[in-house]
């Protein structure tokens, strides 16, 4: 027994009759009779009866085990062809969390738009030094992060200039706290191959 042979049998019980079961499923007439012969080896599935095709006792136990098989199958399949279509389509992003707050809704908004699709983002929330070491590893797609050293085989775009408060709590009123800026990149590696959606945003704000 295999596959086929349990949608020929499926198609068969809806039809009918064998003539229209075979061009249903783009076959021969004899190779649907054979197939379904073959599974009749140890017990009579159906009958005929004038010139229509009738389940058997165990034909009818036969049809919802090969029912169920099916539906099984068929929902396997979507699955597989959900993750994967999911996959194909997820960016893995890591980020410093003020870039996932104020920068990356905006940004990944108007990819879509002009895109016309929508994607899958991953983020994780990371400092800097960490987003650049995975960014290298290949684990993340891309990085958005402030530049550090040791990284020379990276790629870094700038994307704006963050301005950054230091605050000392109840301190904060009575000391002169300083105030800095610091320029955040969008950081990705060549050394990896990037997915389509990954290089598709790489363009998109490098343009």
């Amino acid at each position: 027994m295999n596959l086929n042979q349990l949608y020929y049998f499926n198609e068969l019980v809806k039809q009918h009759q064998f003539s229209s079961a075979a061009k249903r499923l783009h076959i021969s007439q004899p190779s649907l009779s054979n197939s379904i012969k073959t599974l009749e080896i140890h017990y009579n599935l159906i009958e005929r009866r004038n010139g229509r095709i009738e389940l058997t006792e165990y034909g009818q136990i036969f049809l919802e085990s090969a029912d169920s098989i099916i539906l099984t199958l068929e929902k396997t399949k979507n699955n597989i062809n959900h993750t994967k279509q999911m996959r194909n389509n997820t960016i893995e992003i890591g980020c410093i969390p003020t870039a996932r707050e104020n920068f990356l809704p905006h940004i990944t908004s108007a990819f879509e738009k002009e895109n016309s699709s929508t994607f899958h983002y991953i983020y994780h929330n990371a400092i800097s030094n960490q987003i650049c070491l995975e960014v290298q590893n290949g684990n993340f797609d891309l990085g958005v992060c402030s530049k550090t050293d040791n990284y020379s085989d990276l790629n870094f775009i700038p994307l704006y200039v963050e301005n950054t408060v230091f605050t000392a709590s109840k301190l904060a009123s009575k000391l002169e706290l300083p105030q800095s800026t610091r320029t955040i990149y969008l950081v990705y590696s060549t050394k990896h191959q990037l997915s389509q959606p990954a290089q598709q945003l790489i363009d998109f704000i490098a343009n």
